[in-house]
């Protein structure tokens, strides 16, 4: 009788084990794309790459490249997890057209998108600058969004507001909410003034 019991108890815990380990592959390999790019705190990478670097190229011109120092690779999640991330632009003439910088980065393979956040800062060759929190690279429409605050400055004008679509030259920007913008006319030269 007390053989029977055992064998009842370690099928029990044999059920146990089984449910537990499929609850937590099919949480932790969800495809709910609001947890993509999320790592726990007690994750721990599979690699860590130094000097990471990766291309995108389209018919062989290169279209961007990004960089950083240090890169943890999360081979599940097909992520990596970057310091000081950057990410420079080019036109079809291999011209450098935009650099994007950042405290910290989330670059995800599959979709070749790029997450930054924290002191996150885009420059045009133009010298126009976008600064905000945090934004999103979509690899596959080449436009840059953010839901955070953000502030554009050409020149000696700046607009801000809250969200973010653009395209990656901030040569066309929407901004979405909350907009406010400090305009200053250049001054005429002292030549072409009329004093009546």
């Amino acid at each position: 009788m007390t053989g029977v019991k055992m064998s009842n108890l370690q099928l029990l815990l044999k059920i146990s084990v089984v449910l537990a380990t499929a609850l937590m592959l099919v949480f932790g390999c969800s495809g709910d794309s609001s947890q993509e790019g999320a790592v726990d705190n007690t994750e721990v990478p599979d690699e860590i790459v130094t000097d990471f670097t990766t291309a995108e190229t389209d018919s062989g011109r290169v279209a961007w490249t990004l960089t950083a120092p240090e890169a943890h690779r999360y081979n599940v999640r097909k992520l990596f997890l970057m310091d000081k991330p950057r990410i420079e632009f080019y036109d079809e003439f291999g011209n450098l057209q935009t650099t994007l910088t950042s405290d910290k980065g989330e670059y995800f393979e599959t979709s070749r998108d790029m997450l930054a956040y924290g002191n996150v800062v885009v420059v045009s060759v133009e010298g126009d600058v976008l600064e905000t929190d945090s934004l999103r690279y979509v690899n596959a429409d080449d436009r840059i969004v953010s839901d955070s605050r953000v502030k554009i400055t050409r020149g000696r004008n700046v607009t801000t507001g809250v969200g973010l679509r653009c395209d990656h030259k901030l040569s066309s920007v929407e901004i979405l909410r909350n907009v406010e913008a400090v305009i200053v006319d250049e001054q005429q030269p002292k030549g072409d003034r009329t004093d009546g």
